[in-house]
């Protein structure tokens, strides 16, 4: 997530983060852990056709988090990037051995900061955008071309190979997701977490545990936010946990290399 998505939940996260010192959590041994999941910025096979690339840490509203981008590879050979993490020359030497970089996916409203970079590098590659992400002001700012917008329904240039719907909450929050079909493999941004707490620096591993985002769910500061989506928001999360993936990748914390489905319902019990 950026800086700016999470200036909004910071007060309630450091008050959650004053709770639970005061409930007797002591961190100041502690060294800081790095919070990532090397090795950083290459493509790891994942799947098949499906790669991770690892960034970070990113720092915002105070918290240190690991960050990622996943990349799948089309019937065409096309690479397709979800939620670009930095821009290297080495980065993207690495995925065009893999295939020729036609998808920029901005997934949710958070994710887009990264993308500017890569559009110059790749200009004529498509920049998708989840719904509203083109009205911000910051994003116009900072020069973003956005082609195409998100929907329900898949787009041409890869409906024979992936699912996608749009989970929409409250205060201007949405999110795209995606289901490679031939991997069984989900592609979301921020509507799970699965932080590990032992690599991450106290601070954050106290409001990570604090907020359920080492639990492998939703962290409790999103779920006010989705919950103002009402019907049609658990609509699309049902409609996303039907499809049963058996593995679950998200921005920030480990994917669930197997059992997804279950994980999935449990995750998403709270809905």
């Amino acid at each position: 997530m950026t800086r700016r998505s999470y200036s909004a939940a910071a007060p309630a996260l450091a008050a959650v983060a004053v709770a639970g010192a005061l409930a007797g959590y002591v961190y100041a041994s502690r060294r800081p852990a790095a919070a990532t999941y090397p090795p950083l910025d290459v493509p790891k096979p994942f799947a098949d056709d499906v790669w991770l690339v690892d960034s970070g840490p990113i720092h915002a509203g105070g918290l240190t988090l690991p960050v990622r981008m996943t990349v799948i590879r089309l019937a065409d050979g096309a690479l397709l990037l979800h939620s670009p993490t930095p821009y290297t020359p080495a980065l993207a030497a690495a995925l065009e051995a893999l295939g020729p970089i036609q998808h920029l996916v901005a997934p949710n409203v958070a994710h887009w900061t990264y993308l500017p970079r890569w559009q110059r590098a790749f200009p004529r590659a498509t920049l998708w955008a989840a719904p509203g992400l083109a009205e911000r002001a910051q994003v116009r700012r900072a020069g973003l071309r956005i082609d195409a917008v998100l929907g329900a329904a898949p787009p041409a240039a890869w409906a024979g190979a992936i699912d996608q719907g749009v989970v929409e909450g409250g205060a201007g929050f949405r999110e795209v997701w995606f289901v490679h079909r031939a991997s069984r493999t989900l592609v979301l941004t921020d509507l799970l977490q699965n932080l590990a707490a032992e690599r991450l620096p106290a601070i954050t591993a106290l409001v990570a545990r604090a907020t359920r985002g080492t639990a492998g769910t939703t962290p409790l500061y999103l779920r006010a936010a989705l919950r103002l989506g009402g019907e049609p928001m658990r609509a699309a999360i049902r409609a996303m946990v039907a499809l049963a993936p058996e593995r679950v990748v998200m921005a920030h914390g480990a994917p669930f290399d197997s059992g997804g489905a279950a994980r999935l319902r449990r995750a998403f019990a709270w809905v």
